[in-house]
């Protein structure tokens, strides 16, 4: 499956596939390969080796996901990824949408929410903070844009997928 990122306003292609629990992940030409050992719903860890200098190290990552149609938002050790599955051409399903709405990735208590409606944000910009299991996870627009509405407040207990914020176009 092939799906492009967006990464502090860059975009990327990854190539995913997956067997069973192996995952093997190709970016700008080059692959790692990579083991689901833990998952619980949208939560997940994945297990890789790295080269670091002539020794190789095994690293854990910690994750949690939540997907609408082809939008994909990754949580990963603090950060927010936002993605789109690339359909047959290379086109994104979603190219050309003017809105989006933003979800929570796991249930999660609104910690504080930095911006409001008419907003002008920029790609990457901190939007809601959210607190879950003693952490805190950033909410990020995932282009430019405009924040149109706010769905949640301060306080409020939320669950993954339950939709936080929407953006229109800048």
């Amino acid at each position: 499956m092939k799906f492009t990122i967006n990464i502090d306003g860059h975009e990327e292609e990854l190539e995913v596939t997956r067997q069973q629990d192996r995952l093997r992940i190709t970016r700008d030409g080059r692959t790692t390969e990579a083991r689901v050992v833990y998952r619980d719903g949208p939560h997940f860890v994945l297990e890789y080796e790295e080269q670091v200098g002539d020794h190789v190290q095994r690293r854990r990552l910690r994750a949690a996901g939540y997907s609408d149609g082809d939008h994909r938002q990754l949580w990963v050790n603090g950060s927010n990824v936002y993605y789109e599955r690339l359909r047959q051409g290379g086109a994104p399903a979603g190219t050309g949408a003017a809105a989006a709405s933003l979800s929570a990735p796991i249930p999660a208590v609104v910690s504080e929410i930095l911006v409001s409606p008419g907003e002008q944000v920029i790609a990457g910009q901190k939007l809601i903070l959210l607190e879950s299991m003693k952490m805190i996870l950033p909410i990020q627009a995932p282009r430019d844009g405009k924040v149109t509405a706010i769905h949640c407040e301060a306080g409020e207990a939320v669950e993954a997928g339950v939709e936080l914020i929407e953006m229109g176009e800048a």
